[in-house]
Order: structure tokens, then sequence, then C-alpha cells
């Protein structure tokens, strides 16, 4: 087990790029560590983003052919090909090649990879269910498991973020660890997709059988033997909506038989469609013949374009327009397309909870490297520097840190509760900040405020609510609906919140 701290320069962007070899951001300084450690072996390297991925392998590679040795660190991600994925998973398999994925989530369970001797995570780990299933790949044989942990934090100026100066990752980091020890994992939550899912379902039952009466659906797909929960309440204004006066996805016979309607026929026939989850419009990206992979149409792409992908940098030959396949030849550049939206893996209480643990005592984990026990000492002098252990409210430029402790579920229905005061709010990984706003106008804010209103209330403030491939075929007061029973349990929570918010300003005053 060991944690590595990596700073980046002052120029640092923040975001993953090619880069040559020589460069000095923390990437780079990473994929030295992991060139001269992981070669020779089997190992899975894993990181939050497709784009992290391949900017990680791409170093590799780079190194590989700077000193002449065979290449065996090459990218596992969603959106290359099922052949290079499945040639990948092969070689790790047989274990008679030395081999490193480089991978995001797909390598994280469900696929046989026989045994790895090492596990890589770049980024501290934000869920206990991902570290354990990554953590659990290798160790076996008899073999003991191995876990190196690479955290990334910014350079510090005088004039950084308090957040910043706390090195949260590498407190994160930590955290982690001590729940690993502590045999730990989150319970499992509710998904937001449960209106997409059950809407799916129904329409592909009705494909399938070509009708069926309401209640019966219902106790086919959510009875006693189902995993998803779905009032019948719910699932009668689901198919309100659904019906010709909504979406037209469905219509209903003189004798109460539900069929899919025109538009159902339209979606059910769709290539896509048993895909439960959101798939955009892509590029397929073609060299020689052989399929790559795909990257999103939101990439502008022409002749002459450079693209990094696959581990590998390209130039775009010529593109098939009506078939949205661009023909790549290898070359010595290349840029890292946009892939999908960020990973948004949520906090669990419990981890912040144990952040806020590391912060406030002194032991030095033996694991950590020079560079880690670094961090993690910044970070302990910033949270008594900035008298954490008693104030909630940091001001942050035009905007104010609120410190809540709590995870993501929490910080982002008091989010909403600020939101409902007219307060632009974001939520980050140990609060949520309130935007152009001083803590002194936030005090005023937080001491006429009362309790957590009612979910149903708080339901009307909600944006973005659309967010399962189906959700725009759902009515929209059904959503806000599922929302506020999804999170009516976090309701006394956030009311504990503010009135723990309250008692700190009024103890501290304007010092907040």
């Amino acid at each position: 087990m060991q944690i590595r701290g990596y700073e980046e320069p002052p120029e640092g962007a923040g975001i993953d790029e090619i880069a040559e070899n020589g460069a000095s951001d923390a990437l780079s300084q990473i994929a030295d560590h992991i060139f001269s450690n992981l070669r020779g072996s089997n190992n899975l390297a894993f990181a939050a983003s497709r784009r992290t991925v391949e900017a990680l392998a791409d170093r590799l590679r780079e190194r590989s052919e700077r000193d002449n040795v065979p290449e065996e660190f090459f990218p596992h991600h969603g959106s290359l090909s099922k052949e290079l994925r499945e040639t990948l998973e092969t070689r790790l398999k047989a274990g008679d090649q030395p081999t490193t994925a480089v991978a995001t989530t797909t390598l994280e369970l469900g696929i046989d990879l026989g045994s790895v001797q090492s596990v890589a995570q770049v980024g501290a780990p934000r869920s206990l269910s991902g570290l354990k299933q990554r953590l659990g790949r290798s160790g076996r044989r008899g073999s003991p498991a191995v876990l190196r942990i690479y955290v990334r934090e910014d350079h510090l100026d005088p004039d950084s973020d308090p957040l910043d100066k706390l090195r949260l990752e590498t407190v994160r980091a930590v955290a982690c660890v001590r729940l690993l020890q502590a045999n730990w994992v989150e319970p499992s939550v509710e998904d937001s997709s449960l209106a997409t899912v059950a809407l799916h379902q129904t329409l592909s039952l009705i494909a399938s059988q070509g009708g069926v009466r309401a209640a019966a659906a219902h106790k086919l797909l959510f009875g006693r033997d189902s995993y998803l929960a779905f009032a019948p309440a719910d699932y009668a204004d689901l198919l309100r909506g659904a019906g010709p006066q909504g979406s037209d996805l469905l219509e209903q016979s003189p004798d109460g038989i539900l069929m899919l309607g025109k538009a159902g026929e339209e979606l059910v026939q769709a290539r896509d469609f048993y895909a439960v989850f959101k798939t955009d419009e892509e590029w397929r990206l073609v060299s020689s013949g052989r399929t790559l992979g795909t990257v999103p149409l939101t990439n502008v792409l022409g002749i002459g374009s450079l693209v990094g992908f696959a581990g590998r940098r390209w130039r775009v030959e010529a593109v098939d327009d009506r078939a949205k396949v661009l023909d790549v030849v290898p070359h010595r550049s290349g840029k890292l397309p946009r892939f999908d939206r960020p990973a948004n893996e949520q906090l669990h209480d419990r981890v912040t909870a144990t952040m806020l643990e590391v912060l406030s005592d002194h032991e030095v984990p033996a694991y950590l490297d020079a560079a880690g026990k670094e961090f993690l000492l910044q970070g302990r002098n910033a949270f008594r520097e900035l008298d954490l252990d008693r104030r909630a409210l940091l001001p942050a430029t035009r905007d104010t840190h609120v410190i809540t402790w709590r995870g993501t579920a929490v910080n982002s229905v008091l989010s909403i509760v600020l939101m409902s005061a007219g307060i632009e709010v974001a939520v980050h990984d140990v609060g949520v900040t309130a935007v152009d706003i001083t803590p002194e106008q936030l005090t005023s804010v937080l001491r006429q405020a009362g309790d957590c209103p009612p979910m149903e209330y708080l339901s009307d403030f909600v944006a973005g609510l659309r967010t399962g491939k189906l959700d725009d075929f759902v009515d929209e007061a059904l959503l806000r609906r599922l929302w506020a029973a999804r999170n009516e349990r976090y309701r006394d929570d956030v009311t504990h919140v503010l009135e723990n918010l309250r008692s700190a300003t009024n103890t501290l005053g304007h010092e907040c």
C-alpha cells in the first residue's frame, strides 16, 4: 500500500492533455513512476475519465519508444472498439506477456483477467466499493495485494483558494485507506434514473408481448420479486405521460391493453434502444480498415485534425460525413478529444466525516511517500489556520465556501435550500460554495432560515432533472415527485446542518 503525492507546476492548466517526454506536469511524473515500477509484469492502472486514461497511456507509450523497449501499456475504456478491448483482455488473461491496462471502470469487475501483480489508482478514490473491487483484482493465487494511489495537488501561492490549501485529494485518499482497513463499504442508494428504467422496461415488455395491461405490467416489473420499487400511482402517471396526450409512446385499446404508439414503435426499433444509458452521436475512427473506436460528434474534426486516441496519435485523412467515419493515419502529434460528461461519483457521509478526522488528528501514515506526508502536513496546518474545527464559512474572492463535512447527497439538498433563497450555489466535496456573496451576507440569510423546507417545495427549485435516457418522455411533475421522495431521508440531516451553521455564526459573529 502506498499513496504518492505529486504537485502540478505553477502554470498547470488542470486539464489532462498530450505531453512530450520530459514534461513536468504531475501526470507525466506519475507516468515516469508507473513506467519504472510496473514494466515487466501484469498490472491494472485506473483513472477517473477516458481523457486521463488516454493522456496516461500516450505518455507510457512515448516512454517505451524513447527507451526502445516493447510496448506493454494499453488503454481500455468504453469508447475503444470491442476488438481493441478484447485483444487487451485476452493478453492480460493469458499472462504470457508483461501487460498493464490503463482503464476507466470498464475493468473494475465482470471480466476474467487472471492474476495481476498490482493495482494503481490515479486520483484519490471516491467510493470504497469501487476501490475494493479494483484492489480485488490483485493479490490472488497466494500473492499479496498491492495498491498504489497517485494523488495530484495544485501548486499553492498566497492567493490560492482555501479549499486547495486543505489538500483534500490527499486527505480523501488517506480517509479511504482508513475505511478500507475498517472493512467499511457504502450501502446501495436509489438510482436517479428510476423513471427511465421503468419506462424502458415497460416499452421492452410491450415490444416483446405485443400488448399488456397496466396492472399486469406493474406486477411483473415492480412486484415482490423485482429489485425496482415504483408506486402504482407514480406508474399510472408515467403511463399517462407516455400516452397520446403526452409523448405518444403508448396507446391503449378499448379493452384496456397497452400498446406501442407511433413514437414508441420508432423508439424501440432504433439501434440503440436496448442500451438504457444515453449514447452520444459519434464519429467512428478507422485506420487501414480497422475500427479503433468512437468519439462524440461534439468534437469538431475535419481533414488535417489531430487526434489522440487508443494510446496513439493520429491525423484525419478523410471524412465520410454521412456515415460519420474518420479515416486516420499515425502522426507524431495529437490532441485529446472531448469524451463524455465528467464522472460525478458521490461521496458518502462517512467518507467526508473520516476526512475531517484525518485533518483533525496527528497520525502520519507510513504508506504516504515524502510528498504525500508534506501535503497532509500542509492540509492540517491550513485546517488549523482557517479555524475549521469551529468555523464553517470561508471567504474565497467574491464567493463563500460553506464547510459542512457532509457527503454529496446532503450537500446537494443544502444547495437547493440556498437556491430557494435566491443564492447561486455549487456543491464541492466537503460542502457548498455560495457564489457572489460574502460570509456576512450569507450569515444573515442563515439566521433567517428555519428548518429544511419540505422536499415537495424544494423540488420546484431543482434544475437538470432529466438525466436519464428516456426522461424527456416523462412528465416533469412526476420527476419532481420522485426527486422529493428520493431525498426525503436527508431532510433531518439538512436541518441539522443549518442549525450547526447558525450556531457557528452566532458563536463567532462575523468571523463565521
